[in-house]
């Protein structure tokens, strides 16, 4: 089982004021070890090494809520996998709990300067996100507001609008077939952006809600979730009534989900407008003539 054999109980050892009483794990009652409790795990911000308090914070304790995975996840690296077990531990075993199971990491900061001692692992926990930063700091809460923010910071993928004829002409009263492509550059429905705030991994995963077909001659087409295509199946197409130099491009309203520590994804409320870059397109006059022999 990972690393839960690091920690043992500690038993009834007499304490004094500076023992530590989170360092011992919680028994489920069936021999399971289901780490410190919700109270348990908050009240570690309470905590403080020897000599230091609230009222004299001369050292403090600093924390990291390290994902009980096998390694590479380290409190330098606290959630770089999160495995099956961390996540169904907690869902079987504490079904209250906000998981994955994690290991609350700890060393000690100093007022005056002097380096931190390493790293030691105190006990797991099921409430990760209740986990303070350090002594004196309550966990900071991942917020519904948080996320839409970081919807809006997403590297979106540029909707590339692709036209056929391809040679960047056309001809009056002939259509143009429209398609939408997603470059190699941003994110595109259904690729996933990870990264990690206030100490929580968070996979957003774009989505497509509609995209307008901008045709350059003042018409629109769209909202719509059709990507259109080429001759002759495209289901976005424009018929230009005269001739004219115009610049169409297409603007895509993206959506988004979300999953938090590997849990399911869940619709974010907002969304975000992305016009991408025109082409260049001719629309030119068709004449008839008559040759003679």
């Amino acid at each position: 089982m990972t690393l839960v054999a690091a920690w043992v109980a500690a038993g009834p050892a007499a304490a004094d004021e500076h023992d530590d009483p989170w360092s011992r794990i919680r028994d489920g009652g069936d021999g399971v070890d289901v780490g410190l409790t919700v109270e348990q795990t908050q009240a570690l911000a309470d905590s403080y090494p020897p000599a230091a308090s609230a009222e004299s914070p001369v050292a403090w304790y600093d924390y990291v809520a390290v994902i009980d995975c096998i390694p590479p996840n380290s409190p330098d690296r606290p959630r770089l996998e999160i495995c099956g077990f961390a996540v169904t531990f907690c869902e079987e075993n504490v079904p209250d709990s906000s998981g994955p199971r994690s290991i609350i990491y700890r060393r000690t900061g100093y007022a005056d300067g002097t380096d931190p001692t390493s790293w030691e692992p105190i006990g797991p926990t099921c409430f990760t996100d209740s986990v303070p930063a350090r002594s004196g700091e309550p966990a900071v809460e991942l917020t519904e507001a948080m996320i839409v923010e970081q919807f809006h910071r997403t590297d979106f993928a540029l909707p590339q609008t692709v036209i056929q004829p391809p040679d960047g002409t056309a001809l009056v009263n002939l259509p143009v077939y429209f398609e939408l492509a997603w470059p190699d550059a941003g994110f595109a429905p259904a690729e996933v952006d990870t990264t990690t705030l206030v100490g929580r991994q968070v996979r957003i995963r774009p989505t497509l809600v509609g995209a307008t077909y901008v045709t350059g001659d003042g018409t629109t087409i769209g909202p719509t979730t059709s990507l259109g295509g080429p001759y002759p199946d495209g289901g976005v197409t424009h018929t230009y009534d005269q001739p004219a130099d115009v610049a169409p491009s297409i603007t895509v309203e993206y959506g988004g989900e979300v999953s938090v520590d590997g849990g399911p994804w869940t619709t974010i409320p907002s969304t975000a407008t992305i016009d991408g870059p025109s082409v260049d397109l001719q629309v030119l006059t068709s004449r008839n003539r008559l040759y003679s022999d």
